[in-house]
């Protein structure tokens, strides 16, 4: 996702016009819809955090890129201590299935 398409996201759903995408916000991102829009938003979201475009994972340094881009710095060790709950298999990286099964 280009910075540009990342902007416009964190715009739409800027619910205190502070420029950043807070929990509550991307919770509203991600939530709702009928299935299909919400799979859709959720892989949209999903692609946010890929440090490579077309990766297929989120890492913990892509997360923590995407995380300073909402203005919330967190340490490579913070990031990678929030994916390992959620990370089933054990690779150190959030497939798909993972961050759906994290999202719900």
């Amino acid at each position: 996702m280009s910075r540009e398409d990342a902007e416009r996201v964190i715009g739409e759903f800027d619910g205190d016009g502070d420029g950043t995408l807070g929990f509550g916000d991307f919770v509203r991102m991600v939530d709702g819809g009928d299935g299909k829009e919400f799979d859709g938003d959720l892989r949209r979201a999903f692609e946010m955090f890929e440090e490579d475009k077309g990766e297929g994972c989120i890492t913990p340094r892509g997360l923590q890129r995407m995380l300073v881009r909402l203005g919330d710095r967190k340490s490579l060790d913070e990031c990678t201590a929030m994916i390992r709950p959620f990370d089933l298999d054990g690779d150190g990286v959030l497939d798909f299935p993972e961050f759906q099964r994290m999202m719900n």
